[in-house]
């Protein structure tokens, strides 16, 4: 695998110069014979001299041209989600459940105290030829007693884990047991292209299609395609989740041409009463004085 690996990335950093290489080579050979048709013997030795310094910028060209491309983690990344789940629920019994991934850890605890409900990725750095450190996200859960004296798991919280994993001549192998880390920092949001939510009050019959749209699309009411453009692409919700939705508060830019962006938040209700909160961002466009929906957006769009 090892083996595998480092031809692969091999290749894919010498992409860019394998191809010029040849061809800036064709591209010289061709001003030669040019040169030595309209020049004759007389010019063959300046020729030679002018062929050589170009020939030693085009290794130098050829040597520069590397790529260099990112080694590919997604393996390294499943295999350290997997150790973790698998380390979580382990205890001092459990070297057979853990033996694919490390030999002979000593683990004093009581098996089954932990578990994993997910393991996540956030992704992988490498801290040395075919060494990876990965963190890894966990939704814990811990076993409790209730009050009959019933084992319940109960949620404690998103964990992070830092794992080393390395690449081997046999496949992947972690370093040891996994290090309990502070959570990674949080970003900075960055700015929206609708990015406050002062009212559709400027666009006449805008709020109340909107609305009716959203019903429409996640409740099942109404028909869905009077308040879309003919050449939208937009499927309802099936089968419609809510029973009931409402609009909370909603923004919009760029209307005056009769094409809007709107940023709206709604609150979805089901039959048995539970609620989400929901953002939507819409393309709309007025069509015979009508407002309607052309695009429902996957992402809000940034600022420019």
């Amino acid at each position: 695998m090892t083996t595998d690996r480092a031809r692969d990335g091999l290749a894919g950093r010498r992409l860019v110069s394998a191809w010029v290489g040849p061809l800036l080579a064709v591209r010289v050979l061709q001003v030669v014979l040019w040169l030595l048709v309209v020049s004759g013997p007389v010019a063959a030795v300046l020729v030679t001299a002018r062929v050589s310094a170009l020939a030693g910028r085009l290794e130098t060209l050829d040597s520069g041209a590397a790529v260099e491309v990112p080694p590919e983690t997604a393996g390294v990344e499943g295999f350290a989600e997997l150790f973790v789940a698998a380390y979580l629920g382990a205890g001092e019994d459990s070297a057979t459940a853990l033996r694919p991934f490390l030999d002979g850890p000593s683990l004093d605890v009581v098996e089954g105290s932990w578990r994993a409900a997910r393991t996540t990725s956030l992704g992988a750095r490498q801290v040395g030829p075919g060494y990876f450190a990965v963190t890894v996200a966990a939704d814990v859960i811990a076993a409790d007693i209730d009050s009959d004296g019933q084992a319940v798991w109960v949620p404690v919280g998103t964990r992070f884990y830092s794992v080393g994993v390395v690449e081997t001549e046999a496949g992947w192998a972690v370093t040891g047991l996994p290090m309990l880390v502070a959570a990674p920092a949080r970003a900075v949001s960055p700015e929206l292209l609708v990015g406050r939510f002062d009212g559709l009050d400027g666009a006449p019959g805008l709020e109340e299609m909107v609305s009716r749209f959203l019903v429409a699309y996640l409740a099942g009411v109404g028909e869905l395609a009077r308040y879309t453009s003919p050449s939208s692409q937009i499927v309802a919700v099936q089968p419609p989740p809510f029973v009931d939705v409402e609009v909370l508060e909603a923004g919009l830019v760029d209307a005056s041409d009769g094409v809007g962006q709107v940023r709206v938040v709604v609150r979805a209700a089901d039959a048995a009463g539970r609620a989400q909160v929901l953002e939507y961002s819409l393309i709309v466009t007025v069509r015979d004085g009508r407002w309607e929906v052309a695009e429902l957006l996957p992402a809000p769009p940034l600022a420019p």
